[in-house]
């Protein structure tokens, strides 16, 4: 049936606007890695009102994203707390606006999960503590819906070290080691199927924080690891299995501190070598160099 002109006049607009959108969140993440974040978000946020709820979402959680980073920024700069924690606070409302436009987009958890869990930081450590449970709730919301994202991985990881254990939280130093090597691993398996573009140089350097703190012998390790074994066969959900992912892979011969400081050395080796770097990138290499000092 062929289309009548008045109806390919009709779609036009509609094929440019795709690819608009397209582009915008393209640009968008050039200038989240140039570091522009105020300008992306203004860029994004100017582009909600011309796209679809799926398109929405993407936008509204790239928003969240770069909040994340201004509230970094405005920390660093001595900025007063309530100016720090409003940003933070914007961030989850973009993240928010992520989930409603589409549900079934996880990232929208993730960024919600991000300004939340900054936010708590910079309030302080009761507050941190009182966030910590619904961080988890949105990072295991986002793993039921692609449990091959390594991000959500990685902050389980930081939550899991950071947090006390029980009866005051779910802090467990041995589970974080498992989420820490599943978010490196996962990272790297969908770099190398070109699913993403590059890999995240700090989970390197945050579960070698981790393991430096767990401090386990080249014995322990190996004793371990048949017990989590055992676990893993019973283990249901992403986060369970993530919890207990160490005894799927060879562990070498070492201790978590020597295999902990390899690890960092490799960071710092591998940023320094490249030709440029991009902001993230940047962020990494110090928070490498400043790992190294402590391990």
């Amino acid at each position: 049936m062929r289309l009548t002109l008045t109806a390919l006049l009709l779609l036009v607009p509609l094929a440019f606007a795709a690819a608009d959108v397209s582009k915008i969140l393209a640009d968008a993440d050039a200038m989240h890695n140039q570091g522009t974040y105020a300008e992306a978000v203004k860029l994004l946020l100017d582009s909600i009102p011309a796209s679809s709820k799926g398109e929405q979402a993407e936008l509204y959680w790239r928003a969240a994203r770069e909040t994340v980073e201004l509230g970094d920024l405005a920390e660093k700069a001595g900025k007063p707390q309530a100016d720090v924690l409003a940003v933070f606070t914007e961030g989850e409302g973009y993240a928010d606006k992520a989930i409603a436009a589409d549900p079934q987009n996880d990232l929208g958890y993730y960024w919600k999960s991000a300004n939340i869990g900054r936010w708590g930081q910079v309030k302080g450590i009761l507050n941190a503590l009182f966030k910590a449970s619904p961080m988890r709730d949105l990072l295991v919301k986002e793993l039921s819906l692609n449990p091959e994202r390594a991000d959500p991985y990685y902050v389980l990881g930081e939550l899991y070290r950071e947090l006390p254990g029980w009866p005051v939280s779910f802090g467990n130093l041995d589970a974080a080691v498992s989420l820490g090597r599943k978010a490196v691993d996962t990272r790297q398996a969908q770099v190398e199927k070109g699913v993403e573009k590059e890999l995240v140089y700090n989970f390197y350097t945050e579960l070698a924080k981790t393991l430096h703190k767990r401090n386990w012998s080249a014995a322990a390790r190996a004793a371990e690891q048949k017990n989590k074994a055992a676990k893993l066969a019973v283990a249901a959900t992403p986060l369970d299995k993530g919890s207990l992912y160490e005894a799927t892979i060879t562990l070498k011969d070492v201790s978590d501190r020597d295999e902990a400081r390899a690890l960092v050395q490799w960071v710092v080796s591998e940023l320094e070598k490249a030709p440029s770097l991009t902001a993230p990138e940047k962020k990494d290499l110090t928070k490498a160099k400043d790992a190294l000092k402590g391990l």
